[in-house]
């Protein structure tokens, strides 16, 4: 039974699930075929196309080709039954004040709802004191991947958006209903390793780093001569708002990850081809993996 029916609490992810969300959009499917030489068309049977409708039940975009067998899954659906899990995971009072942003790439194609619970933070850092909230991506594609989940955390001082690690879990195929698996044991390790990364951030934020050694790491990190130049700029803003530490080198890199604007724009057959939230979430991925690397840890022991 729903939470948010008569006898159950109300659901605090209810207001998001509106016509106005971003994921929430109409789909529908479509028969798929080839023109032959005549001019006709053969009908694919083993094939069939999901595509976008409007309001009126037109066609918008076609989103994918899938099998035959593929079972249609509406995104309200599927992150109801995601935000079920949740609920019965995160208590009530955690989950107050839960903020929900949705994004889409390939016009549908793949869709991502961001959770932010403020009521689950931390603290980083005496000088700057900067507000560390829970955060969980979930993304899901209508005949693209999986479901996938990533755990993470927001920096509230600077909107900063950070992945810890790559949690990963899968529903089973759209062949064998809606039943969610592993969303639970997901959120449940992404909320412990929050919990153990708050020593770590502190940490980093006693760290001092010399201006060298930033440099340096930027050098190793960077895919080009412009990324690197633009990594320090940004680290130089950091540290002087947060001051000569590692915390700051971090919040130079998960300043890259989360803004597309001024220095860190996207280039335009980015927004062309609407892959804009897609290439997003792939620089925090890409932040979670710098944060491994060996150039990384020796900053990171440094006594």
């Amino acid at each position: 039974m729903p939470l948010d029916a008569v006898t159950g609490p109300p659901s605090p992810f209810k207001k998001f699930n509106t016509a106005d969300s971003a994921i929430l959009f109409p789909v529908g499917e479509r028969r798929v075929g080839c023109e032959v030489r005549d001019n006709t068309w053969d009908r694919i049977q083993s094939h069939k196309s999901i595509v976008r409708l409007d309001p009126r039940g037109h066609v918008l975009n076609v989103l994918s080709v899938v099998g035959s067998g593929y079972k249609l899954v509406h995104n309200r659906e599927l992150f109801g039954r995601v935000e079920d899990t949740l609920c019965k995971i995160i208590p009530a009072n955690d989950l107050d004040g839960v903020l929900v942003t949705d994004k889409v790439s390939g016009w549908g194609r793949m869709c991502y709802r961001d959770y932010v619970f403020p009521n689950i933070k931390c603290t980083v850092g005496n000088t700057v004191r900067s507000t560390v909230a829970f955060r969980l991506i979930v993304q899901n594609g209508y005949g693209g991947s999986g479901l996938r989940t990533h755990g993470g955390a927001i920096d509230f001082y600077c909107s900063n958006g950070m992945i810890s690690g790559d949690y990963t879990s899968t529903y089973k195929k759209h062949t064998s209903g809606l039943l969610v698996e592993g969303v639970d044991e997901t959120v449940e390790q992404a909320l412990v390793t929050f919990g153990q990364n708050q020593t770590r951030w502190r940490r980093w934020a006693e760290t001092p780093v010399q201006h060298s050694e930033a440099m340096q790491l930027f050098k190793e990190l960077a895919s080009s001569t412009k990324l690197q130049e633009n990594l320090a700029d940004q680290y130089l803003k950091e540290r002087e708002a947060r001051g000569p530490n590692l915390w700051s080198v971090y919040s130079a890199l998960t300043y890259y990850a989360s803004h597309h604007d001024g220095t860190f724009s996207l280039r335009s057959t980015v927004e062309q081809q609407d892959t804009v939230a897609s290439t997003m979430l792939q620089r925090e991925l890409n932040v979670s993996q710098w944060i491994k690397s060996d150039a990384w840890r020796n900053l990171e022991t440094v006594e």
